[in-house]
């Protein structure tokens, strides 16, 4: 049943969509997990550029600190340069109990992270105080004897960085290292998504500020990475869809306007034969010619690459065929009588009475002067009725030769089974002559076969004089190949024939 163009156009369009969701299931864990790797770049990134711009501002302000709170502490302390977006509040706490920091009034920071613990260390990381279940704030410290310089640090850009690309994915849990450390861990973000079964994390140790970082993602994450899956996955296939059904339409048009050329080509009658000469390179006789396929279209000819498979593939090569014979029957008057011109056929000629019929419709041309050549390259699918087809041609004295021998599917099984006794050794075989090819023992088996079996043997794409003796050394002595002669349409092989046989005539 042949399918509409509407049915297959939309069926390309549709099922690449279709077939996109399914992935979902496939890719949004890998997609999380990609998310999470990304993410945890961004915060590896987001705190190296952090770290940065603290020691230089921490360094610049201990180096210029008088530890007095007078006016040039205070200065320093409320800087715009050192009191940035990094950090929340900075301040000093004096060997002699007076302290300031850049609200103006000293707090009692310090003083209370001595009685959690101390502050071990010159130069460390200590937190504010755990008060009703709040996110506590790192804080650093520095002692310039009994003085200490801290700086409260804000953690705002972990929480921004924490809601993106979705709200909620997130939790990311910074670690001390230290163990006279107040605190240990520092949580922001979903805290709850550490206890979903299906979380998992990344973690990296800054050696810097001996601190891990570990980032977890659960459920909301792998949820967030199934609908981009699946909207992109949508995209994608909506657009190899169109892709595919514009492609379609784009060869759809294409063959239907080279078909439409190829039957225009019929009724004008386009398809011409050239002729390429048989030579028998023993008495330098012209004894035959094969009829090649031309398409004239506009003047111009067209390349056979360009339209024999299709016109084969679209069974156009029946009616062409009925064409090209006509054409030679007409042009046979203007050979000589003992000279045969030799016609392509396809397994359809002769798996069904096709080409019996044509001939019967022409009453039954000079078999002296009409052969047939009979592809190995494509399969026969009827083997009985190819034979009992070429049996009652061979009754009327017709001949068939099986072209491009060894090459394809048949060889010595279509020999024996079709009755052939002529074989036309194909160009790939030839060209091994003078050669290490490996293809150059099939070539003398070939010959070896053709001779011991009686065969006549003719050898296609012959093009240098050393081909030429090398198989006249072996018993081939039918050429065909531009050695002697290009394909030419009627009138110039006529023209080729007189120059050919000049120089031949006068060495005689």
């Amino acid at each position: 049943m042949r399918i509409p163009p509407f049915w297959i156009s939309l069926l390309l369009l549709v099922i690449p969509i279709i077939a996109s969701q399914p992935l979902s299931r496939w890719l949004d864990k890998p997609m999380a997990y990609y998310l999470l790797q990304q993410k945890m770049e961004e915060i590896k990134a987001s705190m190296a550029e952090r770290g940065k711009q603290l020691d230089t501002a921490l360094s610049t302000q201990l180096a210029q600190f008088d530890f007095d709170c007078g006016a040039k502490d205070m200065v320093l302390l409320r800087d715009p340069r050192f009191y940035s977006t990094h950090i929340r509040l900075q301040g000093l706490e004096l060997a002699s109990g007076v302290n300031c920091s850049s609200l103006g009034v000293g707090i009692p920071l310090i003083k209370e992270a001595k009685k959690m613990g101390g502050l071990p260390g010159k130069f460390g990381l200590t937190a504010t105080m755990d008060k009703f279940n709040t996110e506590q704030e790192l804080v650093a410290y520095y002692k310039s004897g009994e003085n200490i310089a801290y700086w409260v640090l804000d953690n705002s850009w972990s929480h921004d960085l924490l809601q993106h690309p979705c709200t909620n994915c997130f939790y990311l849990e910074f670690s001390q290292r230290d163990p006279a450390a107040m605190t240990t861990h520092f949580p922001r973000g979903n805290k709850a998504i550490k206890a979903e079964e299906s979380s998992h994390s990344l973690s990296f140790f800054d050696q810097e500020s001996m601190t891990k970082q570990t980032l977890w993602a659960g459920k909301a994450l792998n949820d967030y990475a199934r609908q981009q899956v699946r909207f992109y996955g949508l995209w994608i296939g909506a657009a190899l869809g169109l892709l595919l059904t514009v492609s379609y339409w784009l060869l759809r048009n294409y063959r239907r306007s080279l078909k439409g050329l190829l039957q225009a080509g019929l009724i004008r009658r386009e398809f011409i034969p050239f002729y390429q000469p048989v030579v028998n390179s023993r008495t330098h006789e012209v004894v035959g010619f094969e009829a090649l396929l031309r398409w004239r279209r506009g003047g111009e000819l067209v390349p056979p690459g360009a339209f024999i498979d299709y016109v084969e593939e679209q069974g156009l090569i029946l009616p062409i065929t009925v064409q090209l014979l006509e054409r030679v029957l007409t042009d046979l008057s203007s050979l000589a009588a003992t000279q045969w011109v030799s016609v392509n056929l396809v397994a359809a000629h002769i798996e069904q009475p096709l080409l019996r019929n044509l001939l019967q419709q022409h009453q039954w041309p000079s078999p002296a002067q009409l052969t047939f050549e009979l592809t190995e390259r494509k399969p026969l699918t009827d083997i009985k009725s190819a034979t009992s087809e070429i049996t009652a041609l061979q009754e009327r004295g017709y001949h068939v030769k099986l072209d491009d021998f060894g090459t394809g599917y048949g060889g010595f099984a279509y020999l024996q089974s079709l009755g052939i006794r002529q074989i036309k050794i194909d160009k790939m075989f030839v060209d091994t002559i003078g050669t290490d090819d490996l293809k150059r023992s099939v070539l003398d088996a070939i010959i070896a076969f053709g001779r011991e079996s009686g065969m006549e043997m003719i050898a296609e794409g012959v093009e240098t004089q050393e081909q030429v003796d090398y198989l006249y050394r072996q018993g081939v002595y039918l050429i065909q190949g531009y050695v002697f002669g290009k394909p030419m349409p009627l009138q110039e092989l006529l023209l080729w024939q007189q120059a050919f046989r000049r120089p031949h005539s006068e060495t005689a």
